[in-house]
């Protein structure tokens, strides 16, 4: 089974720190590979960040323990493009760094922008269990309130599903008083472990 939604961008005032336009290509990698890890850490994770020569292509990695399953090895790659989606290459090369890895790990590839239908396929037939994530790039400063409403867009494939086939992802609406009117419908990704949200802190 695979879950896949995607989220338009709201016009929200956000507390943390941006991508600035005005860095480097490597600082803004940088930058958006701590953004993401920060995520998953604040969903469970314990991950640090590799970067760096002789990364072998992984950018972070470390255990993810999920409420009431045994803990398990994840490793991620991070693209960071304010508008390019990823195409199905970045797959088959990740696909490389998977078949290095041990049985019991978890490949997540998050990009600011997105992936194309392509991708989102190649990744869907691929063998080794892969998750797609679209993280927001924090680029513009006005974007989410709190970093848990920078994911949007989560995609697994069925290898995965060992790993987070319990996870279910749902539409999270912001408040309409806080939005701009002409786009009501805007939302982020809400993820939900066994029917709670993950993690339960963000539950209100």
């Amino acid at each position: 089974m695979f879950r896949l939604l995607t989220a338009a961008t709201p016009k929200i005032r956000s507390s943390r720190p941006a991508i600035s336009r005005g860095i480097s290509t490597v600082e803004s990698g940088t930058a958006y590979e701590n953004h993401t890890i920060s995520i998953f850490n604040r969903l469970g994770a314990s991950l640090e960040r590799m970067g760096g020569a002789g990364d072998n292509g992984v950018d972070f990695r470390g255990p993810w323990t999920l409420p009431e399953q045994q803990q398990f090895y994840l490793v991620g790659q991070c693209k960071y493009y304010e508008r390019k989606k990823i195409g199905p290459s970045v797959i088959r090369e990740w696909e490389g760094v998977m078949s290095r890895q041990e049985l019991d790990t978890l490949g997540v590839v998050a990009a600011s922008s997105g992936f194309t239908s392509s991708c989102i396929q190649a990744a869907l037939s691929s063998i080794y269990p892969i998750a797609l994530v679209t993280i927001d790039g924090g680029h513009q400063s006005n974007r989410y309130t709190n970093i848990e409403e920078s994911i949007r867009g989560f995609v697994w494939n069925k290898a995965a599903d060992a790993f987070i086939g319990r996870l279910v992802v749902a539409k999270k609406h912001y408040d309409l008083c806080k939005l701009d009117q002409s786009d009501p419908a805007m939302y982020t990704i809400q993820l939900l472990w066994n029917g709670q949200p993950l993690p339960p802190s963000i539950s209100k």
